[in-house]
């Protein structure tokens, strides 16, 4: 096998492989480049393939550590690995053109899985480049040994695949739009814990909000149908977090309660909750939700939305939210001891403070009210670089540091509530978001990521306090480049410092959510309202595949058309037209033209065949090569050999027997 086909299919292969350096075990990855390596130096220095025993050996242990490592062959991940080992140990092994073309379809089953893996656009258009840039690998790989020049240039198969590539243009175009969709996926891909790596948790410590607030990463998106509620009331609510250790707030998972029936105040907002991926069953929705279009979601006691299954994948929430809502039920005493239960021993000057303000302020409100004056009026400030906190952690920062983000503020509050028999709980999410003005639609970012306190306040039912917001802004830590405002979020204070960078990545988000809608959520009711649209009236699935017969049908027409149009022949000069036509009237008089003769041979032989037409064919033939190879006479033109040849009728005449030769043993 040649280097230089060698140094192309690896460098495909090589490009291919970096689509999945994230998903591939790292020693696969390296059992590849080293395979190509050694076969890449065997290759220039003019060797062959390794030992038969040593390649089935190596071929033996790497399926062996693979199967240890991943327990199964099956599945998109350990499958994706076995292709690429196997395209590695192939290319250790390759000798001939037909070794290519295995490892060529392994890379597009790699394409493929990589597809599969991510369902981001730019994964897509550089996949494509990648199975353009092998398919005309290929195509150099396999004409250079049959038109006897060498390999076509590269420019030159780019331009081919690339026409070959817009001509299936249209047919997978048809195919996406009316092949018919099920209600669910034709196969069904376990999702793997790299399809969710960041987002809230069912615990919350001091900084854990703080690393979040770091990430730039998009939590959901959300588009409202009619209006959108006011900057201080968006917010979206996550986990609730009830049991607290001193120092680390966790969910709790005691028995299951139902949510408690509330009375709605204010407008309703509808909206379309596009959320990413992450590793758990809640759905983030604006506070208090009252209606979803998911089928298995429920309410827990504390009104977080549920699902039985981790939201692995993206998904669409259409929801109904009120922002304002009063309790209509009591609250259930295990309900109550839940909220107000703090672990003994620990952070003991919290307590104390706490009762020496419930001595002050006995009425509830007027409590909460103290409490937010003493974060607005004494020196504590926001920042995202706290100092660490040891066991106590509610002790220190109200006595030491006062130095913290929303989850230190949350913590410290919600304690002093419980402490004074005021039932708290913390609740984690989101705030605020960053407008789309693109695409009309918010995108809420990890950055975004908050934490508030609700408590419950008779009369009223739980009333969402959050006691951030209370820190004069003259105490909120600037100067870091990742600082948050106590009424600013990360992604709105970057665009602000730089509008036309902030423009073009909202223009590519927006990019980015027309794929996710139109292509990743194109299912059986888009098609239904695809056919609606081509006004089919009663549209049913009959219907669909009828239209897409109609449609396969119109574009192989046209790609039958264009085909034919470029392999049909280029059109003959006159008088070779006008030469042809002679032979032809000739052969119908018996005596056809060979494939190999020449004008003057051909004439030759007719005035053998036929003596009758030797003067006018052997005329002719001279004005033939005359115009074709040499300098003709002046009274002889391509217009006077063509009227020649139209006055030329010869006869037909059967040819004559051979003589048998006499039988010299006849009697």
């Amino acid at each position: 096998m040649p280097y230089r086909d060698l140094q192309g299919i690896c460098a495909c292969l090589a490009l291919t492989l970096a689509a999945q350096v994230a998903s591939l075990p790292a020693w696969v990855l390296l059992t590849v480049v080293a395979c190509a390596g050694i076969r890449l130096l065997l290759a220039r220095r003019g060797g062959t393939a390794p030992p038969r025993s040593l390649r089935l050996g190596l071929a033996a242990v790497a399926i062996v550590l693979l199967f240890l490592q991943l327990h199964t062959f099956n599945g998109l991940a350990a499958g994706s690995a076995l292709l690429a080992l196997m395209a590695g140990l192939k290319l250790l092994e390759t000798q001939t053109t037909r070794d290519i073309y295995v490892i060529t379809l392994i890379i597009y089953f790699l394409s493929l899985a990589a597809l599969l893996e991510g369902d981001s656009f730019w994964m897509l258009a550089y996949l494509i480049g990648v199975c353009w840039l092998t398919t005309a690998t290929l195509l150099r790989l396999t004409t250079a040994g049959t038109t006897g020049g060498g390999a076509p240039g590269w420019r030159l198969s780019l331009r081919y695949v690339g026409r070959l590539m817009s001509q299936a243009l249209p047919l997978a175009l048809i195919l996406w739009l009316f092949f018919p969709r099920f209600s669910g996926p034709l196969w069904h891909l376990p999702a793997t814990a790299r399809s969710a790596e960041s987002g809230l948790s069912d615990t919350m410590s001091p900084g854990d909000i703080t690393e979040l607030a770091l990430s730039d990463d998009v939590a959901f998106r959300v588009h409202f149908e009619d209006a959108v509620p006011p900057p201080h009331e968006r917010y979206w609510r996550g986990p609730v977090l009830h049991d607290f250790d001193g120092h680390t707030w966790r969910r709790s998972y005691s028995a299951p309660l139902h949510a408690a029936k509330l009375r709605t105040e204010g407008p309703a907002y509808r909206y379309t909750l596009s959320l990413e991926p992450h590793q758990h069953h809640w759905i983030f929705t604006l506070d208090w939700p009252v209606q979803w279009d998911l089928p298995r979601a429920a309410l827990t006691a504390d009104y977080t939305l549920v699902q039985p299954e981790p939201v692995s994948r993206p998904i669409n929430v259409q929801a109904t939210s009120y922002t304002r809502v009063q309790a209509a039920e009591p609250l259930q005493p295990m309900q109550r001891r839940r909220d107000t239960r703090l672990p003994p021993d620990r952070n003991p000057r919290t307590l104390q403070l706490s009762q020496t303000l419930r001595r002050a302020h006995p009425d509830d409100m007027d409590y909460v009210r103290a409490v937010l004056g003493m974060f607005t009026q004494q020196a504590f400030y926001y920042t995202l670089t706290p100092p660490r906190l040891a066991g106590d952690s509610v002790d220190e920062f109200l006595f030491d540091t006062k130095r913290g983000f929303c989850g230190h503020y949350a913590s410290a509050f919600a304690t002093l509530m419980r402490d004074a028999g005021i039932p708290a709980r913390v609740v984690t999410g989101y705030q605020g978001g960053t407008f789309n003005r693109f695409a009309d639609y918010w995108i809420v970012r990890q950055s975004d990521a908050h934490a508030w306190d609700e408590v419950w306040i008779e009369g009223h039912g739980w009333v969402r306090i959050d006691p951030t917001a209370a820190i004069a802004p003259s105490r909120v830590e600037h100067g870091l480049d990742a600082a948050l405002g106590a009424d600013e979020p990360l992604g709105s204070r970057w665009q602000r410092d730089t509008p036309w960078l902030a423009d073009t990545r909202l223009r590519l988000d927006a990019l980015r959510q027309l794929w996710r809608e139109r292509i990743l959520f194109f299912d059986q009711d888009s098609q239904q309202k695809m056919l609606e649209t081509l006004r089919i009236p009663q549209p049913d699935g009959q219907k669909l595949v009828m239209v897409l017969a109609a449609a396969l049908t119109i574009a192989l027409c046209w790609l039958t058309w264009t085909v034919r149009r470029e392999l049909k022949p280029t059109p003959k000069p006159p008088l070779v037209r006008h030469y042809l036509r002679l032979c032809a009237k000739l052969a119908a008089a018996g005596v056809p033209r060979m494939p190999h003769e020449g004008a003057q041979a051909y004439a030759a032989r007719v005035a053998r065949c036929r003596p009758d037409l030797a003067a006018q064919v052997t005329a002719l033939c001279q004005r033939y090569n005359f115009l074709r190879y040499g300098t003709a006479p002046a009274h002889i033109t391509v217009r006077q050999f063509e009227t020649a040849v139209r006055a030329f009728r010869p006869k037909f005449k059967p040819p004559r027997p051979a003589l048998r030769p006499p039988d010299s043993h006849a009697s």
